[in-house]
Parts: structure tokens; sequence; C-alpha cells
């Protein structure tokens, strides 16, 4: 599949969502921990968040190396 910089705009845009989950939910977390709440749900929820914060940036790097290889063919039969 060939990738568009428009493509990695739209990743990078999913890390920066999921890197937002992950805050609001240490967020969440500390105000359940300071009341004394039981947190385990809060926590697996957390770790949710992180994972797909992991394929996000996979994605991510995944489309941008694609990229960089597809500009350095093209500068290849330019030259």
């Amino acid at each position: 599949m060939s990738y568009t910089p428009t493509d990695l705009v739209k990743a990078e845009k999913n890390v920066v969502l999921a890197e937002r989950h992950i805050a609001a939910q240490q967020e969440v977390l500390s105000m359940m921990r300071a009341a004394g709440s039981p947190t385990e749900g809060a926590e697996e929820l957390l770790a949710k968040f992180e994972a797909d914060l992991g394929r996000a940036e996979r994605i991510r790097d995944w489309i941008a190396s694609g990229l960089g290889e597809r500009s350095r063919e093209q500068q290849r039969v330019a030259a």
C-alpha cells in the first residue's frame, strides 16, 4: 500500500489523541487514589490506552518509513 503525507498527518494525530487519553486517565487514577477508591478498572483502562499508543506510534513510524523510502527512490530516479 502506498501512503501519502496526509496519511502521516492522520497517524500523528492518532498518536496525540492516544497521549491525551493516557494523560486524562492518569488524572482519573490520581483522583481515585486520593479518594481511596479501588483503581483496578481504571488501571486496566490505562493499560489499554498505553497499548493503543504503542500501536499508533508503530503505525506512524511505518508510514513515515514508507514515505522516506519512496522519497529516496524518487531522488535516485531523478538523478
